[in-house]
């Protein structure tokens, strides 16, 4: 006789197995009285969440904002834990973007070298705030983050500089106003705050999209507009209006800056891990700045000196101010330096550690479910799940469990919902690395800068083809995008 096979289980909700998760979460008791809370008129609510564990926050907040949309802003303790949680939010809700706020330096606290990915995703984030159009936008940050003031939101509406398909534009004008803007001109651009012009293609990197836009014009006409892949050149999407947004900590001065607490929209929710150590980081924040900015003149980088210069950083007494009128749910049992008016407790347990005994986590998924535990297996690799299978019908294991296939930072088991949620990662105990966006370096960028330094008639190795001439580049329409290729002639 064969072993048993095992087979997930099965559902009659049509919804894939996330939706149906974060959908349960909304539907719950402890989302409907925390949208209740916070939505009920008076003095802005403090409500903890105690017994929390795993990823809990995450699936609570993603069940809050299906059940009724709206503002969040999620402080964690530190970048890494902010990272995670941005990337649980984000599988736990794909149609939604969820955004990370990062600092403007290359790490949180050193102030030696800025970061122009964190400078686009900062401005980015904050241009999307204060234009957004959706239900409701999801900003995961951190103290340090937090610590930088912002553009206010007026300002910086009025310094964009935006461009519609079909339009005349200027060629002299459009140069003189993104150089007054801070942009630097370029043979090709690779990082915001660059622009390069060649004939009637006008390529522009704002520090407010993460890719750069390219404008062709015919005669002074706005042909087309599309924003690319400055490594691969290859068309990413094609829109009809640009708004080209400069850098956030050169162009503006102090009295243009405030906190990123004054920029949220007015219905926001602060999701709060530990108000404490948020004033305690921002004391030692500016404590650091304080002194790195004495020393000021042994510094070469214009823009870091500028934004120093301009001191535009929150104090820890000025954030008691701007959070008042807000609510805000503290996610973690550490005592607040506020007083709480409600508590829920979510009696939430940590995913067991099995030190890859598959026959205690056989063990433990089977006494699952005889509790009338859901179980559900998260990860984001097929093979993964393929794993699981085989090796519970290897052990003849009559396991059933619900895979799910996207990644989340730390597993728990809820018995309120009767779920166990458990990662492949911490079963298997191999580090779970988050993803945050890179960029687009310098080192990437030297294929072009070697490309735009040939001319007409050079010699070009093949890879394939052998030795040929240069003679120029051609856009060529491949799987539907448009694309510059290299023309070669033997």
């Amino acid at each position: 006789m064969s072993p048993p096979k095992v087979t997930p289980t099965k559902f009659p909700c049509p919804l894939n197995p996330v939706e149906q998760l974060v959908t349960r979460y909304a539907a719950s008791e402890r989302v409907s009285r925390l949208t209740e809370l916070v939505s009920t008129g008076g003095p802005a609510p403090r409500i903890q969440l105690r017994g929390l564990a795993g990823a809990l926050e995450s699936f609570l907040l993603a069940g809050c904002y299906r059940k009724v949309g709206g503002h969040y802003l999620v402080v964690a303790t530190d970048k890494e834990e902010a990272a995670y949680i941005q990337n649980t939010i984000a599988a736990l809700l794909p149609t939604k973007q969820v955004r990370l706020l990062p600092d403007s330096f290359r790490r949180p606290l050193y102030f030696e070298v800025l970061d122009p990915t964190n400078v686009l995703m900062r401005t980015e984030t904050i241009n999307y705030l204060t234009h957004s159009q959706s239900k409701g936008e999801i900003v995961v940050t951190y103290p340090e983050a937090l610590f930088e003031q912002v553009v206010a939101p007026s300002v910086l509406t009025s310094s964009r500089i935006e461009i519609q398909k079909g339009e005349d534009i200027d060629i002299d004008t459009i140069i003189e106003v993104l150089v007054e803007y801070g942009f630097k001109r370029e043979e090709f651009v690779y990082e915001p705050g660059q622009f390069s012009i060649r004939g009637g293609i006008v390529d522009i990197f704002s520090y407010g999209n993460e890719y750069p836009y390219r404008i062709e014009l015919f005669d002074d006409e706005v042909e087309s507009i599309r924003t690319f892949d400055p490594m691969h050149q290859l068309s990413v999407e094609s829109v009809s209006y640009v708004s080209i947004v400069p850098n956030i900590n050169t162009k503006f001065e102090r009295d243009q800056k405030t906190s990123v607490f004054n920029v949220l929209p007015e219905d926001t929710v602060i999701w709060l891990k530990d108000f404490q150590l948020l004033l305690d980081r921002l004391g030692e924040a500016y404590k650091k700045a304080e002194e790195f900015g004495k020393n000021l003149t042994l510094v070469d980088d214009e823009e870091l000196k500028q934004l120093f210069d301009d001191r535009a950083f929150i104090r820890p007494g000025e954030v008691m101010d701007d959070v008042n009128e807000k609510p805000i749910v503290f996610f973690s049992d550490y005592k607040q330096p506020v007083k709480i008016s409600q508590t829920i407790d979510c009696r939430a347990k940590p995913q067991p550690s099995f030190n890859k005994n598959f026959e205690l986590l056989i063990r433990n998924l089977l006494e699952n479910t005889s509790s009338g535990l859901t179980n559900y297996l998260f990860t984001d690799s097929a093979k993964q799940i393929e794993r699981f299978y085989s090796i519970f019908n290897d052990l003849n294991a009559e396991v059933r469990f619900e895979p799910i296939a996207v990644s989340i930072h730390a597993g728990f088991i809820d018995s309120e919902l009767e779920a166990a949620c458990y990662t492949d990662h911490q079963i298997f105990e191999r580090f779970h690395r988050y993803k945050l966006r890179r960029g687009f370096t310098r080192d990437q960028a030297l294929n072009l800068r070697l490309l735009r330094d040939l001319t007409a008639g050079d010699l070009v190795v093949h890879i394939d083809h052998g030795v040929g001439r240069f003679s120029g580049l051609e856009k060529l329409e491949i799987n539907g995008k448009v694309q510059e290729s290299v023309r070669l002639v033997y």
